[in-house]
């Protein structure tokens, strides 16, 4: 293909340059674009052009991740001994706010990984604080009770999303996420110690809760967000934690995600969540305690009027009629998965085969269950549980005989 060029006036030719179309944008598109990256990367951006030399300054975002800088494999995170990853990422950090000039931010990330980042999150905190951000979240890969998050103030009014790894929460700071944050709609805890086990918000859309602990032993978690639309809990019930979970209704819930990860606390009862969880279309239940520590007696199993899908995940259905009192008590129920769980032992007289369990005459003995819109049933086993899984579902099979059913072994 011929070269296409370009004729000066003083008659000289060179080829055309290609046009720098990203350069020519706005700085506000350019900032959007920006908004993706780490700071890290966003300041390397200045090596481009002339246009970019200096963008990076009035981003509003900020996201600071002390990862990048580890090329090697971090130590402990309370090793004492500085490496020179720990080096260049203070003095970048340090840098980074000494030229950041944005009026307010839009997002501020920080993710530290040992106790040298901490120092450095404890430094860029007040700079968010200060630019009233709308995404704040602050990531710690170590806990350290000696950490509390600095008093958010006024700086919190434009919060919408809030997440917090590895932090401590004392009293003060959850009280104001009730009465300081009025536009917070997402919040997300990890591996924190809540100081005060009560998380009110009005606001509230989005809350996870995984793995946190306190030291009020003997006191309950309780959760006061009515306009919730998507919960999730993971947490192992032992050791420095609560002794139950109280949920006030959500009656906007659509998505609700448990997991309990070990035994239940000696002496206390089940935490009794499903009733505040009866509105949620989408249920996952997962973990091998969590079905029988969720509801105490079946007798008095609560209504799931809206529940579309139902997801048991790794649990124990072996001992108690859980799974049988879900599909009598979620009419609406659309779409069924069963993955790994524990099913009960198989006696000799209840081994029977696929052939067997569909025959007429014995989906007439079947107990009948109302479950009348059961389209989809999907079920993953081991090796070994095919047996088990026939005589489980024996109970059921006339309300599975009406949806289509994936088997698959793992």
């Amino acid at each position: 293909m011929a070269e296409t060029t370009a004729v000066k006036a003083s008659g000289s030719k060179r080829p055309d340059r290609m046009e720098d179309r990203l350069s020519s944008l706005s700085d506000d598109l350019l900032h959007n674009i920006m908004s993706f990256l780490t700071s890290r990367q966003a300041v390397q951006t200045c090596v481009l052009s002339r246009r970019w030399v200096g963008l990076w300054c009035s981003v509003p975002c900020l996201n600071v991740d002390q990862r990048e800088f580890q090329a090697t494999p971090p130590k402990p995170w309370y090793s004492e001994d500085r490496t020179p990853e720990d080096v260049r990422f203070v003095n970048f950090v340090e840098g980074l706010l000494r030229f950041h000039k944005a009026v307010s931010l839009d997002k501020f990330r920080v993710h530290v990984t040992n106790w040298h980042g901490r120092a450095i999150g404890l430094r860029c905190l007040p700079r968010a604080i200060e630019c009233c951000p709308e995404v704040l979240e602050l990531c710690y890969s170590y806990y350290n009770d000696s950490y509390k998050i600095l008093p958010l103030g006024s700086g919190s009014y434009r919060l919408r999303r809030l997440h917090l790894a590895g932090n401590f929460l004392d009293k003060d700071f959850m009280l104001h996420l009730s009465s300081g944050c009025p536009a917070l709609e997402d919040l997300e805890l990890e591996e924190c110690f809540i100081a005060y086990p009560k998380i009110m918000s009005s606001t509230l859309k989005n809350l996870a809760i995984i793995d946190c602990t306190t030291y009020w032993w003997g006191h309950p978690l309780t959760v006061t967000a009515q306009a919730l639309v998507s919960f999730r809990l993971a947490f192992i019930p032992t050791g420095s934690c609560w002794n139950g979970i109280l949920l006030d209704e959500m009656p906007y819930l659509i998505k609700a995600s448990i997991c309990l990860r070990s035994p239940p606390i000696p002496n206390e009862g089940p935490l009794k969540l499903l009733c505040s969880l009866t509105n949620a279309r989408k249920l996952e239940l997962s973990g091998s305690d969590t079905l029988r520590n969720l509801h105490e007696g079946l007798d008095t199993f609560p209504k799931f009027p809206n529940l579309k899908t139902l997801v048991l995940n790794e649990c124990d259905t072996g001992n108690n009629m859980i799974l049988e009192h879900f599909l009598n008590n979620a009419t609406s129920l659309e779409k069924l998965t069963i993955q790994y769980c524990k099913l009960a032992e198989v006696s000799g007289k209840r081994k029977r085969t696929v052939d067997e369990m569909v025959s007429q005459e014995f989906c007439q003995d079947a107990p009948a269950l109302e479950c009348p819109n059961l389209r989809f049933t999907e079920i993953r086993y081991r090796e070994g549980d095919f047996n088990k899984l026939c005589a489980h579902l024996s109970g059921i099979w006339r309300n599975l005989q009406k949806s289509t059913i994936t088997l698959t072994k793992a």
